[in-house]
């Protein structure tokens, strides 16, 4: 299939306090000597060195303004507030909204602490046996086999939000499988963005640069720095997950809030699903968009497929499950589920343009269909079909994986043995 090149506008709002190129911030972050220096630094291009680091702080939060309804532009969604209680495998009571679309939590301490915590560990020992290790859970044998997956689920999820064209960038592509393989192997940010880390041959530094290169302005610099801030989050919460430990962790606190949208939140940004949005509004040529309309619309993709993964039983072998919280986790589900219906409506009722209502709801789509998934609800990998593999080869490349990162991968299970004598010396 020939793939079109796509010519549009800059899709994102002129909001970051960073007004240099997308290479020029990268500069600004590549020479960081820790991740909670990394963190800070690109919060600054992102709001300014005046922010308080509050919950009004749009790098860590979303906090969203009351919306003003107009002739919506695409149809409602069928599954709405209205119809959610007929679907009891959704939750019987169906839309138990209004719910708050506030912070009751602000992340920034509770992720300082964490990053502090690893800096250190990191600073005398010289690294930890989780990074590069696999967290797919799906007995990959190799990091050739991880990325390549990662950049198969790349594909389909395109294809889920565009059609027909989920080819015509593939800039947009290899950027959408940087955020997908930060989920599937623990990989150390300051790798990311020194350019050590690299698939098909690629680093962040090279995306960056054909960004700049193509045109894309402010849409590369959002893009990066919404990729930096899910490499801090997804290692955070990978390296926070530890039970049985003396402190109380990031996740955890997150679920005492009374309130979702805390974790919501933060579930979208380990997700990247902001940088996404810009990649479907892109691709998809929408023109330029709001910051709620891609917010909102990040939101419900995380949202419709944490629903369905919960329906169909898939959050089962997760480490963190977004509703679960005790004898509070119908409540919580309920909450989850209402958020999603308000968002929805919202996009739809705002005007927002299709594809970006088509990408909030789109989990229930993609999770049905897409190898990734069931192949988490089988604990093992399926074999690349004849034009899946054509497809990567024509949009990637030929070699997943350079011989250092083959090298340093480590299996799941062969892992496990050695985070517990790891999390044990770590106690002494």
């Amino acid at each position: 299939m020939e793939s079109r090149r796509v010519e549009v506008t800059v899709v994102t709002p002129d909001m970051l306090a960073w007004k240099g190129s997308a290479q020029e911030a990268l500069e600004q972050l590549s020479d960081t000597r820790g991740i909670q220096e990394l963190l800070h630094r690109s919060h600054d291009l992102w709001c300014g060195t005046n922010c308080d680091r509050s919950t009004a702080c749009t790098f860590l939060h979303y906090p969203r303004d009351p919306v003003t309804t107009v002739n919506p532009a695409t149809t409602r969604s069928r599954y709405n507030k209205q119809t959610a209680h007929l679907y009891t495998v959704m939750g019987a009571d169906g839309y138990v909204g209004p719910v708050a679309q506030c912070h009751r939590i602000n992340v920034w301490p509770l992720l300082e602490k964490v990053v502090e915590r690893w800096d250190t560990v990191g600073g005398r020992l010289g690294g930890t046996p989780e990074h590069y290790s696999d967290w797919t859970k799906k007995r990959d044998a190799s990091a050739a086999d991880t990325v390549s997956r990662a950049c198969r689920d790349t594909i389909q999820w395109m294809a889920c939000w565009c059609g027909e064209e989920y080819g015509a960038d593939p800039l947009g592509l290899h950027y959408i499988a940087f955020a997908t393989i930060l989920d599937d192997i623990c990989v150390p940010p300051l790798d990311l963005v020194s350019g050590r880390f690299r698939m098909y041959g690629r680093s962040v530094r090279d995306l960056v640069e054909a960004m700049d290169t193509a045109g894309w302005g402010r849409d590369a610099v959002h893009a990066l720095l919404s990729l930096i801030r899910q490499s801090i989050v997804q290692y955070a919460e990978k390296m926070d997950f530890r039970p049985g430990d003396e402190h109380v962790g990031l996740h955890d606190e997150l679920k005492n809030s009374p309130d979702m949208w805390d974790g919501v939140i933060f579930r979208g940004n380990t997700g990247n699903a902001y940088g996404t949005a810009i990649m479907v509004a892109r691709n998809s040529a929408t023109g330029p968009v709001s910051f709620p309309w891609l917010m909102d619309s990040a939101v419900c993709d995380c949202l419709s497929m944490d629903l369905c993964k919960s329906t169909l039983g898939i959050y089962s072998v997760d480490n963190h499950q977004p509703t679960s919280n005790g004898q509070r986790s119908e409540k919580r589900k309920a909450s989850y589920r209402s958020i999603y219906l308000d968002l929805i409506d919202d996009l739809v009722f705002t005007g927002a343009p299709e594809p970006l209502v088509h990408f909030g709801r789109s989990g229930f789509l993609f999770v049905q269909i897409q190898d990734r998934y069931q192949e988490r609800r089988h604990g093992k990998r399926f074999p690349l079909a004849p034009p899946m593999a054509r497809e990567l080869r024509r949009l990637f490349g030929e070699v997943p994986t350079d011989e250092w990162l083959d090298k340093v991968f480590h299996s799941g299970e062969v892992d496990e043995a050695r985070r517990f004598v790891w999390s044990h010396r770590r106690a002494g």
